[in-house]
């Protein structure tokens, strides 16, 4: 620790080798999945966000996760919420958290919200042909790929317009070069098709749905117990596809030690953790803790095993003076 300003203190400085020139715009999560599928030790591990709050979302990205993974689907986020929170992701995090949102198949607001706040990966849900992610890329990309519209709200021509790319004041070779589509197979269909969504240019990597396939399979609806035949033979067929393809997978660790096992698989962008589910079950576990100490304490109590109830509880303590105080709960002293 030093007296140096804090450029010349490059310890206090993060990484972010995909950041874009602004984190106002999309983070390099094209190359991030390329590295990561190449090498499995830059395999990308994130947070999925499903609590519509930026003060929460600052508390995510301040541990510089690899990426944030935004779920508008079935988050309850507002158009300004979820730009800002896109925005709020990579400025707290210092350009270190790439961004996905998972967005409503059919809603294009949401869609042109999270793309030009500068969310480096969309998800798809509910993709179940080629020909219909196909239009996808249509409308998330710039020409030449795409057919995006271009927004004249996100930069300032001379201010902030900076690119990592000759000639790009606009940004747009930023966002074709960075950003993601992620299509979500979850349907008997879309499994059937699976190698043919793979296969479609510019699909960064693809994501399993295993809830929906389920209801829609008609198996149990389940995350306890072995998995169904009928799944396991269509997160196998995912699997394959991706594999065939060369795309990785993105996918979720719901439990410890779930990591090798995904990684095997072809996994190489994994959720670690989720804040609704994290903060319920953290509250879950403190108060199943504090119920059995205290269930234990009453149990020790009636065994005679600690001070009688009519007695005085005695307190040891230690005043300013260094002389010891007692201290009563009874109400005497």
């Amino acid at each position: 620790m030093t007296s140096q300003p804090w450029h010349q203190q490059p310890d206090f400085h993060t990484r972010a080798p995909y950041r874009s020139t602004l984190l106002s715009h999309p983070g390099n999560l094209r190359q991030a999945i390329k590295d990561a599928h190449a090498d499995a030790s830059k395999t990308l591990f994130g947070v999925g966000h499903g609590i519509p709050s930026i003060f929460v979302t600052k508390l995510l990205a301040s541990a510089k996760p690899d990426f944030i993974w935004i779920d508008v689907e079935h988050g309850i986020w507002n158009r300004l919420e979820l730009y800002d929170a896109i925005q709020a992701a990579q400025h707290h995090s210092e350009g270190k958290s790439l961004v996905i949102v998972r967005v409503p198949k059919g809603d294009e607001l949401a869609r042109s919200t999270a793309l030009d706040a500068g969310a480096a990966g969309l998800v798809i849900p509910h993709c179940e042909s080629a020909e219909e992610v196909r239009e996808f890329v249509k409308e998330m990309y710039y020409p030449p790929i795409g057919q995006r519209s271009f927004s004249p709200w996100t930069f300032t021509p001379g201010v902030n317009d900076q690119s990592l790319y000759p000639n790009d004041s606009f940004n747009m070779a930023t966002a074709n070069n960075h950003i993601v589509l992620i299509p979500q197979i979850e349907s008997v269909k879309g499994v059937e098709n699976a190698a043919e969504i793979a296969a479609v240019e510019n699909v960064g990597a693809i994501m399993f749905g295993p809830g929906d396939f389920m209801a829609d399979a008609g198996i149990p609806v389940t995350m306890e117990g072995p998995p169904h035949p009928v799944l396991i033979d269509a997160m196998t067929k995912f699997a394959q596809a991706g594999a065939k393809s060369g795309v990785p997978l993105l996918g979720a660790a719901h439990k410890p030690g779930m990591v090798p096992m995904l990684l095997e698989q072809g996994y190489r962008v994994i959720a670690i953790a989720f804040d609704v589910w994290g903060l319920a079950g953290l509250v879950s576990d403190r108060l199943k803790e504090s119920r059995a100490d205290a269930a234990e304490s009453v149990k020790s109590l009636a065994n005679g095993k600690a001070t009688n109830g009519a007695d005085a509880a005695t307190i040891k303590t230690e005043e300013s003076n260094g002389d010891g105080a007692e201290v009563t709960l009874n109400g005497k002293s």
